[in-house]
């Protein structure tokens, strides 16, 4: 039985050309074969086309062969049209995501070793490495480092992704649950939770040894990939919401299984790997354009952050 479904043309930073929109209307004709479709504009840098079809995995796989396989200046999101609007949760991965930088970098940036904790950061995020095993070979590098004032200096230091605050304020009249579940540390991630507005924040915990000094390890459950997952469904249960009605959004291998546990994953300017496995991937400049892929106008944007 055909469904009705949307293939979403979301340009990085600038306008849809008519060369473009050739593009795809031929990849729907030639590549997808689909027969017949409709289209709206959802704003100059962004356009909807529908059309029914029965076979979504072959086609989801095309668009996604489609998109890793040409240097298009936009993405390409497919996904069933019924769906769109009502997501009810939003669970964020926080470093790389909400905000551009990972905070174990900046904490090791005290102690002169960002490099190296970058390096297995970078192996750790493209699913080369055990991100339990990595998180604790990273850790135990900051052992030492003063602890009483840190994670103050570090709030002045980090930088809310661009569209972020404003995705955050339209989710929030939309009356969506959202939460960040950052491999990352609780002291920044609780921040981030009250700058833009989120109802959970979940991260992992710095042990400190009695002179208030980083000692190397982490205290209490690892937020890992698997946990992830688990708080998505925990957070959806305790409101109530078929965790088919959340998105999880994230930039790392550790965030896959919690996109595979929600009814829909955004894999946001992320890694090869994860551009590869994600159901849909974001490329812009803007956190504010997953509203695109939700299927808002720009006008229906504009009223709901401000």
């Amino acid at each position: 039985m055909s469904e009705e479904y949307a293939l979403t043309v979301i340009a990085h930073g600038c306008e849809l050309s008519a060369e473009d929109l050739t593009a795809v209307k031929t990849l729907l004709t030639d590549v997808l074969k689909v027969g017949k479709f409709t289209s709206q504009d959802l704003s100059t840098r962004a356009v909807d086309f529908y059309f029914q079809s029965a076979k979504p995995e072959e086609l989801q796989s095309a668009v996604k062969n489609e998109l890793l396989n040409n240097s298009n200046h936009y993405d390409l999101v497919f996904q069933k049209q019924s769906t769109r609007k009502s997501k009810k949760l939003f669970i964020f991965d926080m470093d790389s995501t909400l905000i551009y930088q990972e905070v174990i970098e900046l904490i090791a940036a005290y102690a002169n070793i960002e490099d190296k904790v970058a390096e297995i950061t970078e192996r750790a995020m493209n699913g080369e490495l055990d991100f339990n095993a990595s998180l604790a070979e990273r850790v135990s590098l900051l052992k030492g480092i003063d602890a009483t004032s840190i994670w103050e200096e570090l709030k002045h230091k980090i930088e809310v992704t661009n569209g972020a605050k404003e995705l955050c304020l339209a989710l929030k009249k939309l009356n969506v649950v959202m939460g960040v579940c950052s491999g990352g540390f609780i002291p920044l991630a609780e921040h981030v939770k009250l700058h833009l507005g989120l109802d959970y924040a979940y991260a992992n915990v710095l042990g400190t040894n009695e002179k208030l000094e980083l000692d190397g390890t982490t205290t209490g459950p690892i937020v890992n990939g698997e946990m992830k997952a688990e708080l998505l469904l925990k957070i959806a249960k305790n409101h109530g919401i078929d965790p088919q009605d959340a998105v999880a959004v994230g930039d790392g291998a550790n965030d896959l299984k919690m996109m595979s546990v929600a009814g829909f994953g955004v894999a946001w300017n992320a890694k090869p790997k994860v551009q590869q496995l994600a159901p849909s991937c974001l490329n812009s400049d803007s956190l504010l354009d997953i509203l695109y892929i939700l299927g808002y106008t720009e006008a229906e944007i504009k009223e709901l952050v401000n």
